[in-house]
């Protein structure tokens, strides 16, 4: 232990600093037991008074993900004990085993040039992205280290932001190169400093090239088909939660890759969630079979029940495609009780709220879930049902408010019918042409008696007669 703890140090350091943590930990744990023990050969845990995650039967998952120590022996330990119990985890005779690469993320401080702080804010911004964009997938990242605190090895890959103040313009570059310094990807974009919505369509571009760099990168060197699994399921994932962002026909892909290398519950709600968007985009003009749709979610509720994702997707789909709002109601309710710091769980709450009628219950469940989203890339949904919710409660003014931002974003059908009802409603007529000429760009054979047919993708009634009036008010024949 003192060699893998305290490498660098002399003997006699090393044994007092493992003695000085033994007394630290003794004093932490012993309080109503001898929870860690040790003798002069052996420090343990006692099993009867501590669970351990990676001993429990089926236990997956990597043991102490995100932890690392500057101690090169530290290290090695921990490599060849994720390796043993990837292999221990792994069924007999399948080659789905989970491999952790032995390469890190160094993702370095932003460097920034300019007189202007808002260069800096705009630096600090990217890189939160970039660390979450990292997270998501579960790759190894070192944050922020210096190269003389943690030197990277040849395999390790360094990311580097810089941001450079060009008048009112921010130039940006991102780059990442190896261990030796050869470049292996590059991306610049220049942004004006004081526009929001254009920073935030970079910060949202810049993270989706990046994870999909990393996923290939990654992917090229893993073996085993888990880890694409979650590589598949977090790109069908993205897609559904940043509506536009990938092709409905890719989301469905990869989902079907998902379950193909890791059948998961929550792999098949997403791949029934991809072909609801089919329907909800208007994508496919024929009249949807509705049981083809839902067994994906009957197989993703059989598999992971107690999943809040799955029951949030689920619930959706039976208040979308089978108009049974009381069962939508129940599970999104479900989701939010399993998953309460899930903002994707909360905005599919507050829809199921507005198709029942519950309004204002709607708006506080939008707004919540606004605000679990903030600083993700799920945020212009979120924005998109505040949208929905507030317009739906009168509240036209707060309904353009959120539709606006959301809009900057993201291409979503219900958004730009909503924000086009909202400027009807206020009166905006120019403003809400324009959204209705957006939408007619989409759907060219769009109608006033088309949007009175039960066979267009909307489900609460009062919903329908307020688009309807709309689109008829704004000129729609």
């Amino acid at each position: 232990m003192q060699e893998k703890l305290w490498g660098e140090r002399g003997p006699a350091q090393a044994a007092a600093s493992l003695r000085q943590s033994l007394t630290t930990l003794r004093s932490l744990l012993n309080c109503n037991g001898e929870v860690i023990c040790a003798d002069r050969t052996w420090v343990w845990l006692d099993p009867e008074l501590i669970e351990f995650d990676h001993l429990l039967p089926g236990a997956d998952g990597e043991i102490l993900r995100g932890f690392d120590l500057c101690e090169e022996g530290f290290n090695d330990w921990l490599r060849s004990t994720r390796a043993e119990f990837a292999t221990r985890a792994a069924k007999p005779g399948s080659e789905d085993t989970a491999i952790t690469l032995d390469r890190l993320w160094h993702i370095e401080a932003p460097v920034c040039r300019g007189e202007h702080s808002r260069v800096v804010s705009i630096c600090d911004f990217l890189h939160e992205s970039l660390v979450e964009a990292l997270a998501v997938i579960g790759v190894n990242a070192a944050i922020g280290r210096e190269p003389q605190a943690l030197a990277p090895r040849a395999s390790d890959m360094i990311v580097r932001l810089r941001g450079l103040q060009f008048g009112t313009s921010c130039a940006l570059s991102l780059s990442v190169t190896d261990g030796f310094g050869a470049l292996k990807w590059q991306i610049r974009r220049e942004v004006e400093q004081t526009r929001w919505p254009d920073i935030r369509a970079v910060q949202i571009e810049l993270s989706e090239m990046f994870q999909d760099f990393v996923l290939r990168a990654e992917a090229s060197a893993l073996r085993g088909a888990r880890w694409s699994a979650h590589a598949y399921g977090c790109q069908a994932l993205l897609g559904v939660l940043v509506p536009g962002s990938i092709p409905l026909s890719e989301i469905t892909r990869c989902s079907q890759a998902a379950i193909a290398a890791d059948e998961k519950g929550v792999y098949h709600a997403l791949l029934g969630f991809s072909r609801l968007l089919l329907f909800g985009e208007r994508v496919m003009r024929t009249v949807p079979d509705a049981d083809e749709v839902l067994q994906s979610f009957r197989a993703a509720l059989r598999l992971s029940p107690g999943n809040g994702l799955v029951q949030a997707l689920a619930g959706h789909s039976y208040g979308f495609l089978m108009r049974d709002l009381d069962r939508n109601a129940a599970m999104t309710a479900e989701a939010v009780r399993l998953l309460p710091g899930s903002g994707a769980c909360w905005l599919f709450r507050a829809i199921s709220l507005v198709y029942c009628g519950r309004y204002s219950e709607a708006v506080i469940a939008a707004k919540h879930a606004v605000s679990l989203c903030r600083g993700t890339q799920a945020q212009p949904l979120a924005l998109s049902t505040e949208l929905f919710a507030r317009l739906m409660a009168g509240d036209t003014s707060g309904a353009i408010r959120a539709g606006k931002v959301s809009l900057d974003t993201i291409v979503f059908r219900p958004t730009i019918i909503d924000l086009m009802t909202a400027y009807a409603v206020e009166g905006r007529v120019s403003e809400g042409r324009a959204k209705l000429e957006l939408l007619v760009a989409r759907e060219p054979d769009l109608s006033v008696d088309m949007l009175r047919s039960t066979d267009y993708p909307i489900v609460n009634t009062a919903h329908r007669v307020l688009i309807t009036e709309a689109a008829g008010r704004l000129g729609l024949r």
